[in-house]
């Protein structure tokens, strides 16, 4: 079997490979997109390795917790996880050493989901470990100060900043972005945009053949009474490549948190901490019960003191003094909430 592999590396903090071991390449598309802005030729001295594709679990003499999870020191094998109409396994090992490897294997929709479920908290665990906290944030940038816009799924982070690039910021990320000694480092994934959040800016250059698609898909999701929503996936780096950066220095920070008016008010590292690592956590609840059913049998682990070291290289790369507002945002924003975040925005034009 001819192997397919593709090579990644972000800002020379973190490479890795992935491994098509199948005769199939279409079906991992969505991973390839994922993590395209990362792609580079051939390296070495990878982070970690994934390997898509069939398995034979290594899983002996391990202790086996809920029939599912086959535990022993430096791996980890989970039989069967199911999401909606997805399911896989897969099998880690090298995460305490930092030799890496991940397989695995899932249905076809599965792979949809891989990137998000597996490979992205490799990602932060790798950057984790070498001081360089991901955050689930947008941020913009203009004049080399950054702004950076935290809440959960679905709390604004790709509208807030796609509309602050209608106003002439760049985008470093529109879902993650990586915090280093007071800079802010890009993370640029796909945006995933939905009807609600078709920014102009988007529209612009989302094509006919995107905007029937999306169509389909909202009448997809119609029919299923919310149950399923597909994203179109669009590459900021494609559609407007002069209006992204790569870094800049962190000069506030807007935590959102949905109501119905817009208030705003200052708040301090602290507690903008409590609610990242939250946000974090949330995030990657797959992983979350992962690191929880490892840390059962090896509590002294490093993947079991993930979250610690996680909160202090938050705490160590946010800047003293830096501004933390929290905006109490509604649901359907307009143009009073993006005017309000300006106001409490020094040097900037309303």
């Amino acid at each position: 079997m001819i192997l397919k592999e593709k090579y990644y590396n972000i800002h020379d903090i973190v490479k890795f490979k992935i491994v098509n071991t199948t005769p199939f390449e279409w079906q991992f598309s969505n991973i390839y997109g994922a993590y395209k802005n990362f792609e580079t030729d051939e390296i070495d001295n990878f982070d970690f390795v994934v390997y898509l594709g069939k398995f034979t679990p290594s899983n002996q003499d391990c202790y086996i917790l809920e029939d599912k999870y086959y535990v022993r020191e430096d791996y980890f094998y989970c039989k069967k996880a199911s999401y909606k109409f997805t399911n896989w396994e897969f099998e880690m090992y090298g995460f305490e050493d930092g030799a890496t490897a991940v397989r695995i294997s899932s249905n076809l929709l599965g792979y949809m989901w891989m990137s998000g479920f597996i490979i992205e908290f490799l990602i932060h665990h790798k950057m984790n470990e070498k001081g360089y906290p991901i955050v689930h944030a947008s941020c913009v940038s203009r004049d080399n100060r950054g702004f950076l816009f935290t809440a959960r799924g679905g709390g604004g982070k790709t509208t807030i900043a796609l509309n602050f690039v209608e106003k002439g910021f760049k985008l470093l990320g529109d879902n993650f972005v990586i915090l280093h000694q007071g800079n802010v480092l890009s993370y640029f994934s796909p945006l995933n945009i939905f009807t609600y959040n078709l920014a102009p800016i988007v529209k612009k250059n989302f094509g006919t053949k995107n905007k029937v698609i999306q169509g389909v898909k909202e009448l997809f999701y119609k029919a299923t009474r919310g149950y399923i929503k597909i994203f179109t996936k669009i590459n900021p780096k494609e559609i407007f490549p002069e209006l992204t950066v790569d870094e800049t220095k962190l000069n506030a920070v807007f935590l959102l948190l949905p109501r119905e008016e817009v208030q705003i008010e200052k708040i301090n590292k602290t507690k903008l901490c409590d609610h990242l690592v939250i946000n974090q956590k949330l995030d990657s609840l797959f992983f979350l019960e992962y690191i929880s059913e490892y840390s059962y049998v090896h509590p002294e682990s490093k993947l079991a003191t993930y979250w610690k070291r996680y909160r202090e290289n938050l705490e160590r790369n946010l800047p003293e003094g830096i501004p933390i507002y929290k905006v109490e945002v509604p649901q359907k924003y307009d143009e009073k909430v993006f005017e309000k975040i300006l106001e409490v925005i020094p040097n900037e034009k309303r």
